[in-house]
Parts: structure tokens; sequence; C-alpha cells
């Protein structure tokens, strides 16, 4: 139950915009202020890196970021807004906390994975560091593509 109040994209880049958020010059992952910066979706404030994804949409002035506390949030706003340009997405690595792009890493998805907005997804660099961190929580272990399936 998203418990945010319906807002329209003009409203979601002014709140991005005062919530500290932006990309890279070069189009990359963008700069959060964990423990300020505001989830688009839900509207509450980003505080694990762990967890914290993002989409880059191909907005009025290029590359516009629109940061989430939770693969759940991105998936729902993704979902409600099919008229943006998507130009990337990104995630953090479980392990590391480092960027890495949501097309090229792989999820684990367990109950027993405690995120923000209970979507129950981690993400990692490796196949190898997602089967490892999936083995004693019962994980499974799967591709963006396969995750992507919004299923």
């Amino acid at each position: 139950m998203n418990l945010a109040p319906s807002i329209g994209l003009g409203s979601v880049l002014a709140i991005m915009a005062l919530s500290g958020c932006g990309a890279d010059s070069d189009g990359g992952p963008p700069n959060i202020r964990y423990g300020d910066s505001i989830c688009i979706e839900c509207g509450m404030i980003i505080s694990d890196e762990r967890f914290a994804t993002a989409t880059i949409i191909d907005g009025d002035r290029g590359n516009e970021p629109m940061t989430f506390d939770d693969f759940n949030c991105q998936m729902i706003f993704e979902s409600k807004h099919t008229e943006l340009t998507i130009t990337d997405r990104w995630s953090h690595d479980h392990g590391s906390s480092e960027w890495i792009s949501m097309a090229d890493a792989w999820y684990v998805k367990s109950d027993q994975l405690r995120t923000p907005m209970a979507s129950h997804i981690a993400s990692f660099t490796t196949k190898a560091e997602a089967d490892a961190f999936a083995a004693p929580i019962e994980g499974q272990v799967v591709s963006f593509e396969t995750l992507w399936k919004r299923d």
C-alpha cells in the first residue's frame, strides 16, 4: 500500500532537485546523500546504500536521475511512468556498496533478506558473489532480465 500522496512528474523532479540528487556529468550513477535524499516513489529517506537504486531518464535537461530506497519502489515508479525514456538503471553491489549497472548485475531474492520496502532483493557484481550470498539464506539467484519481468 503506497501511503505517499499522488504526485505528478513535475513535482517528482522538483523533489529530486531539493533532495540533493544529481547525475554525474558523464551520465553515470547519481550522487545520493544518504539520510537526506528522498525516494521518488515512496517519499521515505534513502538511508541504506546497499539497497538504493536509480533510474536515469532522458529529461528536459539531459540525463535526470530518479532515486529509490529499494528495488520495489523503482519497479512501481517505472510501471506508473511508461512515458519516460529510460537511459540507464543502477543499483549497489550488496557487498561493496559500489554502483553497478543493473543490466550487468546478478540478484538474490530471499524472504530472509530484509530490505527497506520489502523487495527482498540484493544486487551483486558477479554471479559467484550472488551464489555465495544466496546459499545460506535459501536465496534464488536471477539475472536482470528475469527479475525485471515484474512477476
